[in-house]
């Protein structure tokens, strides 16, 4: 049992989605946070990262990021935040992962949903973003 939970593991570790969604929420959680700490409107916002007001409530309503690195880093930036960002041997994560002692974190836990729950503040704003659908996984998993 052990060895399948391992399998699936390193496949959704090997898929993209799972790090661009990652990605996608903590930027996510960063301009939710900025905006909430500074008391803006979304019009406020918007102007203040450069970007359309559409945009924001696409960000805002939708969980839709997709930017490229370059404006992830602007915004992470006008936020507050320094974007860090590191890349790994595959092999020692996944052990590192696979020890006792967890020094490497997923980005979410897989093992329960398919779901990164999204918290806010303000506890009306909190939300859970579906990171792909079902039958998307379950494709991406060859399942």
């Amino acid at each position: 049992m052990m060895r399948n939970r391992d399998n699936i593991r390193e496949k959704i570790l090997n898929q993209p989605s799972y790090w661009v969604e990652g990605i996608n929420s903590f930027l996510y959680n960063a301009i939710l946070e900025y905006m909430e700490d500074n008391n803006m409107n979304r019009t406020e916002l918007a102007s203040h990262l450069g970007i359309s007001k559409g945009r924001v409530s696409q960000i805002l309503n939708d969980g839709e990021i997709n930017f490229s690195i370059e404006k992830v880093v602007q915004i992470a930036l006008k936020v507050n935040k320094f974007p860090v960002f590191e890349l790994k041997d595959k092999n020692s994560y996944l052990d590192d992962l696979n020890s006792n002692n967890h020094k490497t974190k997923d980005l979410s836990y897989y093992e329960n949903d398919s779901f990164s729950e999204v918290y806010s503040k303000n506890k009306k704003d909190s939300k859970i973003i579906p990171l792909y659908s079902n039958n998307e996984f379950k494709k991406q998993l060859a399942l």
